[in-house]
């Protein structure tokens, strides 16, 4: 058939789905690596070519409208068909190739991915494995556009949100295991010797090192601290990997989660502080497409992720636990 003149094009169509995810059409046009005039233009071409008010717009962003929102649903299928059309001509032209796409928040990406994917057996001579990270914006639009195959997303990149909300209904979750809040020192702190309970209000009287304002971990950190008193002293960091390095060697304490210390803990640079309370957790889920199957390799990772996944509980040197615990312990991680 001829196409119409006024049939969408394939970026146009990715455009609007970008705005829907994001609620900006500034936002979308960073995605896209677009100036924001330039999207706007494409979108309202679009609006004349249909003939159709896509976006209702406002200083608050852009929402679809009921017209746009029943094109976006025509669109992510248009999507879908254009990337198994392309996968289907990167697959003849190397077949028998493995290839994985995963995506995760950064800490999930930086501590936790590496593990599961050695853990499942991959041998990257044989497979391309590509690993993407981002917000949950991010990952659900990387799923939307089927980018990825699947994310995992943690409970801190978005505080106080139900993951499926966080996803939308159009996505599938699995959960995968709790990752809680930490109090860290340095081997040479005071506190990494001591034999009683820290309370929260020592914590709050010390000097912290603490993640930017804004972030999901700043915002569990600020709700257990109390927002009664500010920390007497504190430095802010935008990455964990730089609150670890100021902590490793000064005299000041910091919370973060499991995931991103057990190496550093492992290693005996860092030390786990016992709280006379206990610590707030979020879990961790894999997301993928509800209008997809997972490929195989997929499945095999979240099922690793799932298994073998749920993070070990890191005892401090003067917690004596006895050998019927220790064996409790391994096998609920193991199972």
């Amino acid at each position: 058939m001829v196409l119409p003149s006024k049939m969408p094009q394939l970026a146009d169509l990715d455009l609007l789905l970008s705005v829907e995810s994001y609620g900006s059409v500034g936002k979308a046009a960073q995605a896209h690596s677009l100036s924001q005039p330039a999207a706007s233009i494409r979108i309202s071409a679009m609006e004349r070519r249909l003939g159709l008010r896509l976006l209702e717009r406002s200083s608050a962003g852009s929402k679809l409208t009921e017209e746009g929102e029943m094109l976006a649903k025509y669109a992510r299928n248009v999507m879908i068909a254009a990337r198994e059309l392309l996968e289907f001509g990167s697959g003849s032209q190397s077949s028998g190739t493995k290839r994985l796409r995963v995506a995760g928040s950064p800490a999930i990406s930086e501590h936790l991915i590496p593990e599961w994917l050695n853990r499942s057996g991959f041998s990257f001579g044989e497979a391309c494995v590509e690993v993407h990270t981002g917000s949950v914006d991010t990952l659900r639009q990387l799923i939307r556009a089927s980018h990825v195959d699947l994310a995992f997303i943690d409970g801190w990149c978005q505080a106080g949100t139900q993951v499926q909300k966080q996803f939308g209904d159009d996505m599938a979750t699995r959960y995968i295991c709790d990752d809680k809040l930490a109090v860290v020192v340095g081997s040479k702190h005071p506190w990494a010797r001591r034999s009683s309970p820290l309370t929260i209000r020592e914590l709050v009287s010390a000097q912290l090192v603490l993640r930017e304002r804004g972030s999901g971990l700043r915002e569990f950190t600020d709700d257990l601290l109390g927002t009664g008193r500010a920390p007497r002293s504190y430095v802010e960091f935008p990455s964990s990997a730089a609150i670890k390095q100021a902590v490793a060697t000064s005299q000041r304490a910091t919370v973060l989660n499991i995931s991103t210390v057990r190496s550093e803990l492992a290693e005996g640079r860092l030390k786990l502080v016992a709280v006379d309370q206990e610590m707030p957790a979020k879990p961790i889920y894999a997301a993928w497409s509800g209008h997809r199957s997972l490929p195989e390799y997929a499945k095999e990772l979240v099922e690793i992720a799932a298994t073998k996944g749920s993070l070990m509980p890191v005892f401090l040197p003067e917690q004596k636990i006895n050998s019927s615990r220790l064996a409790e312990v391994k096998t609920a991680t193991t199972t």
